[in-house]
C-alpha cells in the first residue's frame, strides 16, 4: 500500500490474455495526494500491469519515486509504467 487511500480509475483486462492493466490518473498538483493501490485477491502480481497517467509534467522526485518502485517490483511484482498524457 502506498498510502491509506485507495483508488484506481481503471482495470483493463484484454480477452484471451491473463495480464491486468490497472490505471491510475493523476492530474496536476495530485502527486502530493495519498493513493493507494489495491489488487484483485486473485491476480497474481506477475500478470498485473500498473499504469500511472500523469497528466502535466510530474514533479522530478515524483518521477525519481516511480523509478524506485518500479525497480523494485522488477523481479516479482506488477510492472510498473508512468505516462505522460494531454
Amino acid at each position: 500500500m502506498l498510502a491509506t487511500t485507495a483508488e484506481i480509475d481503471e482495470i483493463r483486462k484484454d480477452a484471451g490474455q491473463r495480464q491486468f492493466r490497472l490505471y491510475i490518473d493523476v492530474d496536476r498538483g495530485e502527486w502530493l495526494l495519498p493513493r493507494a493501490v489495491w489488487l484483485y485477491p486473485y491476480a497474481r502480481p506477475q500478470d498485473v500491469q500498473i499504469v500511472i497517467r500523469s497528466r502535466g509534467q510530474p514533479p522530478q522526485d515524483a518521477l525519481q519515486l516511480v523509478g524506485l518502485v518500479r525497480q523494485a517490483l522488477e523481479k516479482d511484482g506488477p510492472k510498473l509504467e508512468l505516462e505522460q498524457v494531454a
